[in-house]
């Protein structure tokens, strides 16, 4: 720590950058706010936008020269690249920009709350060195490869064990932890908990980095589809090795461990019945949540690193989409020529071979590991015939509307009879539902059956007005469909109406 150094990371750091602006404690806590107290890893626009808005607002009252500028200004600044505090990116199946904290404001939000001292209130030295020696001397014995060492290690440990429970069996009094201890060693966890998260984001980081390098690259024409497809592959191959990358995929397989999953949860259920926890409200929160924010921090990783797969996907498939039009040209001269040969043709064999197209496929893109559904057993041997719960299910099962598929065929042909194509959502507010959200099963489930276009990746919001099934209002998002005569289906969606 020279001072070269120290003088090379003030002006080049980030993190440095965002404590020493003129704006800084309201940046932070505005950022504090959104991301990290209400426990969101990522925040669409249309929401983070009015946010800061409303913020500035409240600022006025005791602040009025802090943020004047507009909140779009804001989100901008702190996404460029000379302040890169925020991550803006879009997210599959969004049409608006998402923000996420970056490592540079994980890093500062974590400095202010050690400095702050605002979970613990108060160093606990004694639980600290124990971890330290605990550590250390774990370290000696697993990095030797002496069997003998490892058996030394394991008597000690047996013998310790042996002696509580012969104290235990004797009926002396169990040593429990001092009230002390209880907290230093709870608050300790908690805080290396919140260390973990900002971790997350150095090896998202490093992913976003090779995908940007290769996009560059591909832009640019830099270099061949090989050339990029090995320099990609080769610095994916470098994370994982490095002591960065092997120890978030360690934390990636212990995470999806079925046991480690049932012990984590066993143990959160028993820590807010420990007295001297009771005060420790926010600790325990963050213990509550640590399994979701560790499962959901481990798939947005995932998900950065799939868009690295996907890509190179795309690299490789555009080298193939030419292929594939060279292969279409060429049996279009294979028809051409059989055709002139139709009535004579050759005796000999005519045969030809096609390579299929490389795919890449990541070795964690699979979803994450769910405990299976447990079905629960019910003992029927005392069963007694309730008639009036029957009769009341046979009353509620008359109230159910029928689904009339051909009146709905009709209204989809009376709609596209002079050729135009309709959506869904069109359909319905010419002809409201009657069945309420059934009808709108109903018109998808004839959609598929009828071949009309159905689009996954542009959602469609459809508004079931209030007074159907005596409810509510109601607003459901759907996959967009679009009823269409035969010859306008056959032409795909790429060709339909906008």
């Amino acid at each position: 720590m020279d001072t070269s150094t120290l003088l090379m990371h003030f002006e080049s750091s980030p993190a440095i950058r965002l404590l020493r602006a003129g704006n800084a404690p309201w940046i932070i806590a505005f950022l504090y706010a959104q991301f990290k107290h209400s426990e969101k890893i990522t925040i669409p626009q249309s929401e983070l936008l009015p946010a800061l808005g409303s913020f500035q607002e409240d600022l006025q009252l005791s602040w009025p020269e802090a943020l004047r500028s507009s909140p779009e200004t804001y989100l901008a600044d702190w996404c460029s690249p000379n302040k890169p505090w925020l991550h803006r990116f879009l997210e599959a199946g969004r049409d608006e920009p998402t923000y996420q904290l970056t490592q540079h404001c994980e890093d500062v939000i974590e400095f202010l709350g050690q400095s702050l001292q605002k979970d613990i209130g108060f160093v606990g030295t004694e639980s600290r060195l124990r971890l330290v020696i605990e550590t250390l001397q774990q370290l000696v014995v697993g990095a030797s490869c002496d069997p003998t060492v490892h058996l030394d290690e394991l008597r000690k440990q047996k013998a310790i064990i042996d002696e509580q429970i012969e104290k235990i069996e004797r009926g002396e009094e169990v040593p429990a932890f001092h009230p002390t201890r209880i907290r230093e060693q709870f608050n300790l966890a908690v805080t290396m908990l919140k260390e973990l998260e900002r971790d997350f984001r150095a090896v998202e980081e490093r992913f976003r980095e090779i995908t940007q390098d290769v996009r560059r690259k591909q832009i640019r024409g830099m270099d061949t589809r090989g050339g990029i497809l090995g320099a990609a592959m080769d610095a994916e191959d470098a994370l994982r090795r490095d002591d960065q990358g092997v120890s978030f995929y360690e934390f990636f397989r212990l995470i999806q461990s079925t046991e480690q999953q049932r012990q984590l949860r066993a143990i959160i259920q028993q820590l807010p019945q420990i007295p001297e926890l009771a005060e420790q409200t926010e600790g325990l929160h963050a213990i509550r949540r640590m399994m979701p924010l560790l499962l959901s921090e481990a798939a947005k990783v995932t998900q950065t690193e799939r868009r690295l797969s996907s890509t190179l996907r795309r690299l490789l498939d555009a080298g193939a989409h030419r292929e594939s039009q060279r292969s279409a040209e060429l049996l279009r001269e294979i028809q051409g020529l059989a055709a002139a040969m139709a009535a004579n043709p050759p005796r000999d064999e005519v045969a030809f071979e096609v390579d299929d197209a490389i795919r890449l496929q990541s070795p964690v893109s699979r979803q994450f590991w769910a405990e299976p559904t447990e079905f629960e057993v019910i003992d029927l041997t005392e069963h007694t015939d309730e008639t009036g719960q029957r009769d009341n299910l046979f009353r509620e099962f008359s109230k159910l509307q029928r689904i009339d598929f051909q009146f709905m065929r009709a209204q989809i042909s009376e709609a596209i009879r002079t050729g135009a194509a309709v959506t869904l959502g069109e359909l319905l507010d010419a002809e409201p539902p009657q069945s309420g959200i059934m009808d709108v099963l109903g018109y998808i489930q004839i959609a598929t059956e009828d071949g009309h276009i159905i689009d996954h990746d542009l959602p469609q919001e459809i508004v079931i007005p209030s007074g159907v099934d005596g409810r509510r209002a109601l607003i459901v998002t759907v996959p967009r469909v679009i009823f269409a005569a035969r010859s306008a289906v056959v032409q795909g969606p790429g060709h339909g109406p906008e």
